[in-house]
């Protein structure tokens, strides 16, 4: 598809079995995974700081972020999406990187569903692979450290609809 102004790029990932996009505008750049160096008493989601050319840039476990994620081992493979908004800039950790693609704007639905109580979530893209759940980037990388912070719950219709199988 050629690209144009009625299309997104995004990029597709998955993470504990769940389909996720998000638009390349919003990722800097895919890292591997580094070592990081913990962060006591930190919210389970927030895997740790990592030293990017000197400065401290936190990684988040995407699936804990949203509260889908179950603890898991972390691959020496797991991908590190850079994303870089006006307002933050953090590593988001996934399992797979499924791929990058135009896509209509016409394919993104329900956009009115998911403003309701405001989810992490601006749309769903329906592709015959499956369904993947854009995100919010801004929502998902707004943490606070100052105290306990909850996990962005997706919602037992959300989670429903992400975890098609993902080959």
């Amino acid at each position: 598809m050629a690209h144009s102004e009625r299309a997104h790029s995004l990029l597709f990932a998955s993470a504990s079995g769940c389909r996720f996009c998000i638009r390349l505008g919003d990722i800097e750049r895919l890292l591997p995974l580094v070592q990081l160096q913990i962060v006591p008493e930190a919210p389970d989601y927030l895997v740790g700081i990592m030293n990017l050319a000197g400065e401290p840039v936190p990684v988040i476990d995407l699936a804990k972020r949203l509260g889908c994620g179950s603890d898991r081992p972390y691959r020496l493979d797991n991908p590190v999406l850079l994303i870089k908004t006006q307002v933050h800039r953090a590593g988001l950790l996934v399992d797979d990187v499924l791929g990058i693609r135009d896509v209509p704007r016409e394919a993104l639905r329900g956009e009115a569903l998911f403003r309701e109580g405001l989810p992490p979530v601006l749309g769903a893209v329906v592709q015959d692979e499956g369904t993947a759940l854009l995100l919010d980037t801004l929502r998902i990388l707004d943490i606070d450290l100052s105290g306990l912070t909850q996990p962005l719950a997706l919602g037992e219709d959300l989670l429903t609809l992400c975890q098609e199988r993902v080959s």
